[in-house]
């Protein structure tokens, strides 16, 4: 469900106005997060720790009010909630996209069936431009073979464009054996500031640190 914000009473109504004035109004942030505990708590319990990557961002997003907003034109509404729109292996070396409709509070092991269910149902690798258009979706990917420390990720050309574009690398072992990866967040400054990067980030490490000692 989406609700249409009276923009005569939204505080960040001119901030959205001066970052719609830019050509690209997107901007990305790359940090590390220690994923020790999930990737353990994931092989102990036979998930995937892909699908518990996920899992924690959409915990960690569905939970920040400014990644909720979408810009439609001179509107602007908000979202009950987002759901994860990600990549997954698909016939050797491509690809699928799978949408997957998110549940508050549903755990780790409920998702990771249900989108194991969903890839295998999924009718085709690739949505169509309506159905892609028509979501209120975060796009998630990972490069699990390269320790990036920046990327660059695809967007359209499209100032109201307001899907979050989430994307981690490989994990990699420090001497004392932490595991850590490189993630990054690509959002519209439209909506979204540093500030609230920071607190996705806080959020993400949060959630990942009750893992530590699950």
């Amino acid at each position: 469900m989406t609700e249409k914000i009276d923009r005569t009473k939204w505080k960040r109504s001119a901030h959205c106005d001066f970052f719609g004035a830019l050509d690209v109004p997107f901007y990305s942030v790359t940090a590390r997060l220690d994923v020790t505990g999930l990737h353990a708590y994931c092989k102990a319990n036979a998930l995937s720790f892909y699908a518990g990557m996920i899992w924690i961002t959409m915990r960690a997003i569905n939970g920040l009010e400014p990644f909720l907003y979408e810009i439609h034109g001179e509107d602007v509404y908000r979202n009950d909630v987002r759901d994860p729109s990600y990549t997954y292996p698909y016939d050797g070396d491509l690809f699928g996209i799978c949408t997957v409709p998110w549940q508050a509070g549903e755990s780790l092991a409920a998702f990771d069936a249900r989108r194991r269910s969903a890839e295998a149902a999924n009718p085709s690798p690739l949505p169509t431009a309506e159905a892609d258009a028509a979501g209120h979706n975060v796009y998630l990917s990972c490069l699990p073979w390269i320790d990036y420390e920046h990327v660059a990720q695809e967007f359209p050309l499209d100032r109201d464009d307001s899907t979050p574009r989430v994307l981690w690398g490989k994990y990699t072992a420090a001497a004392d054996g932490k595991l850590t990866l490189a993630y990054t967040a690509q959002v519209n400054h439209r909506l979204i500031d540093g500030v609230h990067l920071g607190r996705l980030f806080e959020a993400l490490q949060r959630d990942l640190d009750t893992f530590a000692n699950a």
